[in-house]
């Protein structure tokens, strides 16, 4: 027993020896320094795998994305294809009503076409570009798209649009467009219902918009303590427009609030 404590107490010094030569050698630290280094490496190694193993599932799923793109892509062509005499039709009402207001000279039609993530309705209006034509091209647009849809019983017999649709509206185009409105619902038994400030209607008046007759009663005003809307009090006069067609001639209507 007292070789082997003789032999412990040998191997502790010679322990001892070796580790203050290498504290005063400078050695112990390096090798602190250098396992601290491969510990943050180590966490460096860690993250970029994990990095990498995201960016392969990313990239997978994108290719899966692009795939999927392109089939609801030829999906859109083939259905367009397949319903190319409506699209054709929405071309012929939209030009007819284009030229209706600006003449034959101006180019005018509807760019039906399938993207790679949307489909594509572009109407179009040759000609300078302005607020006032593009709000023709809506008007053209919007009567087109209610003609094909009464047509194939497929939509509402009416249509309805905000005052805002004639704002920055050359006078004759807005007295042309109403003009418009009222033969189109006269030959596709249509209704059409319009709201604009009551002088603008006057304006369309004066370019040859016929009104009689087609004013219905009651007229609301809030020109009273009593008056208004629902409750509610408008701060211009406004005017409402309808001009309906039905089965029987001459049924066709304006109302105006003034």
């Amino acid at each position: 027993m007292q070789d082997r404590q003789h032999e412990r107490d040998g191997l502790g010094e010679e322990h001892a020896r070796l580790l203050k030569t290498l504290h005063d050698g400078g050695a112990l630290e390096a090798l602190a320094g250098l396992q601290e280094q491969l510990s943050i490496a180590r966490a460096d190694l860690a993250g970029l795998t994990a990095r990498c193993e995201t960016a392969k599932k990313l990239e997978a799923t994108q290719a899966e994305i692009k795939v999927e793109r392109s089939r609801l892509q030829q999906n859109i062509s083939r259905d367009l294809a397949e319903r190319e005499h409506l699209i054709t039709e929405t071309n012929i009402l939209f030009q007819r009503f284009a030229t209706a207001l600006y003449g034959s000279e101006r180019e005018a039609y509807v760019d039906i076409s399938a993207l790679d993530t949307s489909l594509r309705i572009a109407p179009h209006i040759g000609g300078k570009d302005s607020q006032g034509i593009r709000k023709m091209v809506i008007f053209c647009f919007d009567l087109a798209t209610a003609v094909i849809a009464r047509r194939g019983a497929r939509g509402p017999d009416f249509l309805v649009h905000d005052s805002h649709l004639f704002d920055g509206v050359d006078e004759r185009q807005m007295a042309e467009a109403l003009k418009l409105a009222e033969q189109v619902c006269d030959e596709e038994d249509l209704q059409y219902i319009v709201t604009m400030n009551s002088d603008d209607l006057d304006k369309a008046v004066r370019y040859g918009t016929a009104t009689d007759g087609l004013v219905l009663e009651p007229r609301l005003t809030d020109a009273y303590d009593d008056g208004g809307l629902f409750g509610f009090r408008a701060s211009l006069p406004l005017a409402v427009a309808r001009l309906r067609g039905d089965h029987s001639p001459g049924s066709r209507r304006v109302l105006r609030r003034w």
